[in-house]
């Protein structure tokens, strides 16, 4: 597929099928990823693909973030459970952290073109991504199943890898409402 349409055909798909992605295509997506650009050449990106085991101690603590809000039944365990073991891969994507406020904004919005590259990369294959963030990326617990010193490195997102079961129709904004020339 060319990457025109890979861009227009990538959306963010919320539930997965369980058939595997073939190493290959996650290599060559991180491979992409590492192309992003990044304006003080930092390469603040980093990326871990979260094997099975660790996946289940990560399921582990959704569901404790989740029934410390309220109780959950097991049909809402169920939905957990899916989402963190169905798709293929998990990856997770950090950014290796700066002092310098002024770099830390840049080279975050270097790793959302990194994760954007690697979302296209899979694209051209018919592969899907969800790239999630919330309360479970700042919790303490998850630097330490991972064995990521937050003080070094940010948790910037779970990247959920897959072929999806529901692609999603989008209504986009038409162009002149996005585009102006002045």
């Amino acid at each position: 597929m060319d990457t025109n349409t890979a861009i227009f055909e990538r959306r963010t798909v919320h539930a997965f099928n369980s058939i595997k992605v073939d190493e290959k295509l996650i290599y060559n997506a991180i491979n992409a990823a590492n192309q992003a650009p990044c304006h003080r050449l930092t390469f603040p990106w980093r990326f871990y693909s979260i094997g099975i085991s660790k996946r289940n101690e990560i399921l582990k603590l959704a569901i404790d973030i989740k029934s410390s809000k309220k109780s959950l039944d097991e049909n809402s365990k169920k939905i957990i459970r899916d989402k963190f073991l169905n798709p293929s891969h998990l990856l997770i994507s950090s950014q290796i952290l700066n002092k310098d406020e002024l770099i830390k904004k840049e080279d975050y919005a270097a790793c959302a073109c990194a994760i954007q590259n690697l979302a296209i990369s899979l694209a051209s294959s018919k592969v899907n991504i969800k790239w999630s963030s919330g309360e479970i990326i700042r919790s303490k617990r998850i630097y330490n199943i991972l064995n990521i010193d937050p003080t070094l490195e940010e948790i910037i997102g779970f990247i959920w890898v897959g072929y999806g079961k529901i692609l999603p129709e989008i209504k986009r904004p038409l162009i002149k409402e996005i585009y102006k020339q002045i």
